[in-house]
């Protein structure tokens, strides 16, 4: 028998591919039942959900996915009798995707709204995943609030990657979750290639083994704060001439990327890498680099922390940027993005001896075997169980 690999990427097609993945779940386990875990939007960007999903099956769920929010129609009525539905939502970006007036808006919210009430009524619970407090670029801020508010309101469990977001939540959208479950962000070891070392990598990449280098990686984005930390590196390159900025990453079609990338061709202590890197390239960027830096002026859950931090590397983090315990307190420095002086004053003391110590590496391997995938999955989903088998 051929079985193409689909993905789920027609109606027909997701149907088969969620009727063959339920076959495959325990319908003899009589205390933990087989659960359909549904689960929009679906981000093959980068390796997330597949990792956080991983170890699912251990507790009877089912990952299943839901590309699009009205293939739950053809759904719901194709499952077994008798199984648990959930439906897992994580970014919220595709419900007011398109809106170009704040009444276009309104109205997705409104249709979202009912929407999710209609699929409480069919028995299908509701978890939310809070990745960050409202679109990195908000054009209809009081609508994307609301929206926030109605999931809030609809999900049975509320799942946050921090203890500390709990009160950030409330302070935002001033309401209580019903339940919430308390998961960190995995790191991404495992996912990527990871066979280079750092002369190799440095070689790969044509800089210097006696070069002292920073990197961010992923996509340059406005409230990613390149351009303010580049005011800083001017700076700080006075003080180190060895100190090199390392950037990979897409430039994304808004304010203020043409001016970075101007300013990065011409810079001597950047090297910029533009556009999405090969999953085996990763490693060269983050193998080279003796620390990252995370210049966000906003931020309350972040992919690349987690992948840096799974390759061992201490970073330089700005105040806007919320750690959510991706790395222990001794791999870390803050800078203020505000004041380029200090931030230059940060990233040069004791001569990037900090970087390379080995106590501070020691305590990012440490810190970070507790974030493994397969470890964050399996204690995931057995307190997801615990919180929604009640409500079955």
């Amino acid at each position: 028998m051929i079985v193409p690999w689909r993905r789920g990427t027609s109606d027909g097609h997701l149907l088969d591919d969620a009727l063959s993945a339920l076959a495959a779940a325990d319908w003899s386990d009589t205390d933990r039942p087989p659960v359909a875990w549904l689960h929009w939007p679906v981000d093959t960007a980068n390796p997330y959900q597949s990792l956080l999903y991983s170890r699912f099956s251990q507790h009877n769920l089912t990952p299943i996915r839901v590309r699009r929010l009205d293939q739950m129609d053809k759904l719901l009525p194709a499952l077994p009798d008798g199984i648990g539905r959930v439906l897992h939502v994580h970014w919220l970006y595709d419900v007011t995707s398109g809106c170009t007036t704040t009444s276009q808006a309104e109205a997705a919210v409104d249709a979202f709204a009912e929407r999710l009430d209609t699929l409480r009524d069919q028995g299908v619970r509701l978890v939310w995943t809070v990745h960050n407090l409202l679109p990195h670029e908000t054009v209809h801020r009081a609508t994307e609030t609301r929206l926030r508010q109605v999931m809030l309101a609809a999900a049975d469990v509320v799942h946050l990657m921090h203890d500390s977001h709990l009160d950030i939540l409330r302070d935002t959208f001033g309401a209580e979750p019903r339940r919430v479950v308390i998961a960190p962000h995995p790191t991404f070891a495992g996912a990527y290639p990871d066979w280079v070392d750092r002369p190799a990598a440095r070689s790969h990449l044509g800089i210097p083994l006696g070069a002292r280098v920073l990197v961010t990686f992923g996509q340059v984005r406005p409230y990613k704060g390149h351009g303010d930390f580049l005011d800083a590196l001017d700076v700080a390159v006075r003080h180190d001439l060895r100190l090199r900025w390392l950037v990979a990453g897409k430039v994304r079609e808004e304010a203020g990327g043409p001016e970075f990338m101007r300013r990065a061709a011409e810079h001597p202590a950047v090297i910029f890498h533009p556009g999405f890197a090969p999953d085996t390239d990763v490693q060269y960027f983050l193998r080279a680099a003796d620390a990252a830096v995370y210049p966000y002026r906003s931020s309350l859950n972040s992919g690349a922390l987690a992948l840096t931090a799974g390759f061992g590397l201490p970073a330089y983090v700005s105040t806007g940027t919320t750690v959510g315990g991706l790395l222990p307190d001794a791999a870390l420095r803050r800078f203020d993005l505000s004041d380029p002086d200090k931030t230059a004053e940060t990233i040069t003391e004791s001569g990037g001896a900090w970087d390379r110590a080995e106590p501070v590496r020691a305590a990012v391997r440490d810190h970070v075997e507790a974030l493994a995938p397969a470890k964050v999955s399996a204690r995931f989903a057995a307190e997801l169980r615990r919180h929604l088998d009640p409500l079955a």
